[in-house]
């Protein structure tokens, strides 16, 4: 079990939240708050240190990655996914995941190495390429929204293109937002993944 923070919350909604390099268990509450301001937030804190910054795998001076790594931290996920879903009613499977960065990374990896996840949406905030050859694996009823800045060091608009295009292959529903800035979090784009959210949640609601 990874290790984790929960802030209880009011409403059936679970928002589990994976944090960027330097980040903490806690670092996207005030984001998942804003998403649904009653939902239960779960934060899990990465166990890799980079320079004294909170990873959940390796990054190499090269540029490359521990995908090893990746690996063991994708499954210690998964199943503490599966732990919280086990005490969630099996008519709600009101789940979603955000991920900023090396947290939308280790997010997207989930859908690489496992199916039928037990998670209704995925916000993937400024993912990156990371083992590109590695195809997803189909899901049911997953919903993603991903997003990046045309400036965004981490990732081109071409890498990021191709990555939409391979969540299309795996017939997942994916909607993409991206800004004229870098790698950073603007408002609009917090907005929109509110409104994806929502209209997510709805349809889930029937």
């Amino acid at each position: 079990m990874m290790q984790q923070v929960i802030a209880e919350g009011t409403n059936d909604h679970i928002i589990i939240s994976l944090h960027g390099t330097g980040g903490t268990a806690t670092s996207l509450f005030e984001l998942a708050h804003i998403l649904d301001p009653k939902a239960t937030k779960i934060g899990f804190q990465g166990e890799v240190s980079e320079n004294g910054m909170n990873r959940y795998f390796a990054r190499y001076p090269d540029g490359s990655f521990d995908l090893l790594g990746l690996d063991k931290a994708t499954q210690n996920l998964y199943d503490s996914i599966l732990e919280i879903a086990r005490k969630v009613s099996p008519a709600n499977k009101k789940i979603t995941i955000i991920g900023y960065s090396n947290g939308a990374n280790l997010a997207k990896n989930l859908l690489k190495n496992f199916s039928d996840l037990p998670v209704s949406t995925f916000l993937l905030f400024h993912p990156s390429p990371i083992n590109s050859d590695k195809k997803f694996k189909r899901q049911s009823g997953v919903n993603v929204l991903m997003t990046s800045g045309k400036n965004d060091s981490y990732s081109s608009e071409s890498q990021f293109k191709e990555l939409e295009t391979s969540l299309l292959a795996a017939l997942i529903d994916v909607e993409t937002y991206t800004h004229d800035q870098g790698h950073q979090l603007i408002q609009k784009e917090i907005e929109q993944a509110k409104s994806f959210l929502l209209k997510k949640m709805e349809d889930f609601n029937g």
